[in-house]
């Protein structure tokens, strides 16, 4: 990543699911780019293997792409041989297209148990906020339940097909990046926390009440 993260500065993580759609997912590329912001693009190999440009976009400007199955199924509804199909299938035509695989996967509708889990050795990454962008289609009010849950160290869940969606995103992410946001990939996020964490524990092993 070309910029670094200030782990005491607020960062927030924006996902993008359900992509990539060139007209859209650009869309907010061109966004993100504008204000040196990063996110992580949940994608479906479905659709991944129409818009190769678009991925490679997505990775060439330092954001994250995840694995988000192959066609959307509730992966707990299938066998867990069909539900690891989706999922391997969509990590080889990623990688295929460009050398990079994920190491993270956002299983559709956040469905996922523990077999699923242990056999697909990924790490699931959920959200906190989910403004319901798909169902509201209406820019204003994506906008305004972003930020009003905007928070440092949350995860927010958009999708990146819908033209509404993406003209909010861009609103949002400018509105972030001026209450001094850091918008980073969900990677970067769990690494700044575990950053925080290790402080937060050497101030607590410094407190005079260790120091005998």
């Amino acid at each position: 990543m070309e910029e670094t993260v200030d782990p005491n500065q607020k960062v927030i993580a924006l996902t993008f699911d359900d992509g990539p759609n060139p007209a859209t997912t650009n869309q907010i590329l061109d966004s993100l780019k504008k204000y040196k912001g990063h996110a992580t693009f949940f994608v479906l190999g479905s659709r991944v293997q129409y818009y190769p440009e678009t991925l490679i976009r997505m990775l060439k400007e330092g954001n994250e792409v995840g694995n988000h199955s192959w066609s959307h199924p509730l992966l707990t509804r299938l066998s867990v041989k069909e539900a690891l199909k989706q999922i391997n299938d969509t990590q080889d035509i990623i990688e295929k297209i460009s050398g990079y695989r994920p190491t993270l996967v956002r299983p559709p509708y956040g469905g996922i148990n523990d077999e699923l889990r242990s056999q697909m050795k990924m790490d699931v990454a959920l959200w906190d906020v989910d403004p319901e962008d798909w169902k509201d289609r209406n820019k204003k009010t994506i906008v305004d339940r972003v930020m009003n849950q905007a928070g440092d160290g949350r995860t927010i869940l958009i999708h990146d097909i819908y033209r509404t969606s993406a003209d909010a995103a861009d609103e949002i992410i400018k509105k972030l990046t001026d209450q001094g946001y850091q918008l980073v990939t969900v990677s970067q996020l769990e690494e700044v926390k575990k950053q925080r964490e290790a402080k937060e524990l050497r101030r607590q092993w410094s407190h005079p009440q260790f120091e005998k």
